[in-house]
């Protein structure tokens, strides 16, 4: 039986609010769909970590989609209007992008610490 917390990941995974939509089809950094998507990864590493093992397309989505949008994010060196108009120059859109490489690398490393 699948876990409420596995639905609600594989539901945002087929949304066009998931962060690999935004990074790859918009190229564009999406704050809120990385927050939404680390916090259902963590439920979902929660809900599981008593189980002997994850369902197979989440460990796809750790280990393939996640080191892809880190890859993608490399090639984010420019400010889009959107992060001007939010107040971000160069610089500090730079930061941010290698702050959330940071926290994916770190979803990643805590995954594999689950299993």
């Amino acid at each position: 039986m699948m876990k409420a917390s596995l639905k609600k990941f594989y539901e945002y995974l087929g949304s066009d609010e998931e962060l690999m939509y935004f990074v790859r089809i918009n190229v564009d950094w999406n704050e809120e769909s990385f927050i939404k998507m680390e916090q259902l990864i963590r439920e979902v590493i929660r809900d599981y970590a008593n189980d002997d093992s994850y369902p197979k397309r989440f460990i796809i989505y750790i280990m393939r989609d996640i080191p892809s949008i880190i890859g993608m994010l490399s090639h984010f060196k420019v400010c889009t209007e959107d992060y001007i108009q939010k107040g971000y120059t160069q610089e500090s859109y730079r930061n941010l992008i290698a702050e959330r490489v940071e926290r994916l690398q770190k979803v990643i490393e805590d995954f594999i610490m689950s299993l």
